[in-house]
């Protein structure tokens, strides 16, 4: 017998078209929580204290530049690092400004990094001074709207095809489509927001603020840059609850890494009218960020053991492959060094490696295992174990790199 509840969570003229069956979703809020206690403990006793800085540095930036990327945008890490630099600097990016005073074109490059740039101030700044779920209100909303598109509508003189932003301004048109989806009507945006607002005051949580954000998408209140605004303030919200207090993840980098399903149950959801598809996406980024925390925790401590090691760097490279994995068969082994080294020549280097003690190899029938000589098992392939075979349970995906342990 099916015990499912199917609801319809809003009375809004449009949004009241959508429904929701909680029953259905691969985690219970309490289960994530519980999961995100777990990190914190295994954070206060075994994170090395430079994988942590490094994660919390490198959050802010990785989650701004996959913020970006879900525009499309062609910026390279780098080139994100050298705008995110001006950020750390308390400077103003005035780049474009120096461009326009000088009366030269602007490109989509300089679109690019603008964007970035407003992206990643504007994270920092929430970061540093979060909003609470209490002071949510539809001004605020289109304040991170306004902070997010500051200056980018300039662009509409430079480059073909461009939507302009009308920054902080809610959208005035019923133009605008998301594949085959047509948004609320443009009248009814600032209702539709201040229900989704109420809502989510009423009945707080994890589940709640993943449908704030599937259903904000779904009203698509601002002409352009929605995605950015709902990304953003799910990661503020989630933060506000208590959940990823050390900033140590982000489900945007995820859905980057993920894009293709992530725009596939995004738009599922959009229209089939049916807010589970893109929640339970958010729940499982949730849960596979958190497992990625201590997955990075590990390789760094491999990473650190190779390092450590008085061996010449040809060696080091072809033991690499050995960091993100706990064992690789020989042939596979191989296969990471693409042809750069004879075969000979690798079997040499390999076995310098295995009487030197670094790599330890284990014959299994026709077949022989090599891996990293670290003590083992590790605290984090305990840990790693226990939360994959978890989720294994709950999710239909889980990706290679998260896997692997």
């Amino acid at each position: 017998m099916n015990n499912t509840t199917t609801k319809r969570p809003f009375a809004h003229t449009f949004l009241s078209q959508f429904i929701f069956t909680p029953d259905l979703l691969p985690f219970r809020d309490e289960e994530i929580t519980k999961i995100d206690t777990q990190l914190e403990e295994y954070e206060q006793v075994f994170l090395n204290p430079d994988t942590e800085r490094n994660l919390i540095s490198r959050n802010e930036l990785l989650a701004s530049f996959a913020i970006s990327k879900a525009e499309n945008s062609s910026l390279t890490l780098q080139e994100a690092q050298d705008v995110y630099d001006v950020i750390l600097a308390n400077e103003e990016y005035t780049f474009i400004s120096d461009k326009l005073k000088a009366k030269q074109k602007l490109t989509r490059k300089d679109y690019e990094k603008l964007e970035f740039f407003n992206i990643a101030k504007t994270f920092r700044s929430l970061n540093q001074s979060p909003i609470a779920t209490a002071d949510l209100t539809p001004d605020l909303i289109r304040g991170i709207h306004r902070s997010l598109s500051r200056g980018l509508d300039v662009f509409a003189e430079y480059l073909p095809d461009f939507t302009i932003y009308k920054s902080g301004n809610w959208r005035d048109n019923d133009t605008i489509r998301v594949g085959t989806y047509i948004p609320a009507p443009y009248k009814e945006i600032e209702k539709g927001v201040e229900e989704l607002i109420t809502q989510l005051k009423e009945n707080p949580g994890i589940t709640a603020i993943a449908l704030f954000h599937t259903s904000l998408y779904a009203l698509h209140p601002f002409n352009n840059g929605n995605k950015r605004v709902c990304r953003v303030l799910e990661h503020i919200l989630f933060r506000d609850l208590g959940i990823n207090q050390k900033n140590l993840y982000s489900t945007a980098y995820y859905y980057h890494k993920q894009k293709e399903r992530y725009y596939k149950y995004l738009l599922y959801s959009l229209e089939r009218r049916n807010l589970n598809h893109f929640v339970a996406f958010v729940q499982e980024a949730l849960v596979l960020s958190m497992i990625s925390v201590v997955k990075t925790s590990l390789e760094a401590k491999r990473n650190e053991f190779l390092e450590r090691q008085d061996l010449d760097s040809q060696i080091k490279s072809i033991l690499r492959p050995l960091i993100k994995r706990s064992q690789l068969q020989f042939k596979n082994l191989f296969k990471y060094s693409k042809g750069k080294l004879a075969r000979q020549t690798f079997v040499n280097y390999l076995q310098k490696a295995v009487d030197a003690g670094i790599v330890a190899k284990r014959e299994e029938g026709r077949t022989t295992h090599y891996h990293l000589s670290l003590k083992s098992p590790q605290p984090e392939e305990e840990t790693l174990k226990k939360w994959l075979d978890f989720a294994n349970q709950r999710l239909s995906f889980i990706p290679n790199d998260i896997k692997l342990v």
